[in-house]
């Protein structure tokens, strides 16, 4: 079973970068699952997820009421708010999946896609706010465990989880 985690974002945007800094983060933590990050959206995202059996979502997201680094899992029709996969500018990330199945690539099923809250602020930087950045430790293990549950993959949980952006 081919797994991928895709971490989503803007790495100029500071905690808009949040998807990418876990992603990277996860790399060699889930035996047998690959790790990209992607500041893409839309039909350039099809070479990165076609021919993976699984995928694994990670993006920011701002809700109304959301507090920084509370991770949300989203679905098709619950996902307002996430950062990247919902584009008012052209495909949305699940109708990229959509088109990939009609077009016959081999699309991944979509395991899960993580919406981490950023506030409702986003400006220009390369790291993310010390708010956010002490909580990367906490996310990736919330997003660990919830891959365990649900993957073929296993997390490999003798590596370091700290994280630096």
């Amino acid at each position: 079973m081919k797994e991928l985690i895709l971490g989503m974002g803007n790495p100029i945007l500071s905690d808009d970068g949040v998807g990418l800094v876990v992603a990277k983060a996860l790399e060699g933590r889930i035996a047998g699952a690959d790790v990209a990050v992607s500041a893409m959206i839309g039909l350039d995202l099809l070479d990165v997820i076609a021919g993976y059996d699984r995928v694994y979502v990670i993006d920011a997201m701002c809700t109304r009421g959301g507090l920084p680094g509370e991770v949300k899992k989203i679905s098709e029709e619950g996902g307002a708010g996430t950062m990247h996969l919902f584009s008012s500018h052209g495909l949305h990330f699940f109708e990229l999946m959509e088109l990939g199945d009609r077009c016959g690539l081999n699309m991944p099923e979509v395991r899960a896609v993580y919406g981490i809250e950023i506030g409702d602020s986003v400006c220009f930087g390369n790291c993310l706010s010390p708010e956010l950045q002490e909580k990367v430790a906490s996310i990736m293990e919330t997003i660990l465990s919830d891959i365990a549950s649900s993957s073929t993959a296993q997390p490999d949980r003798a590596k370091n989880s700290s994280v630096s952006s």
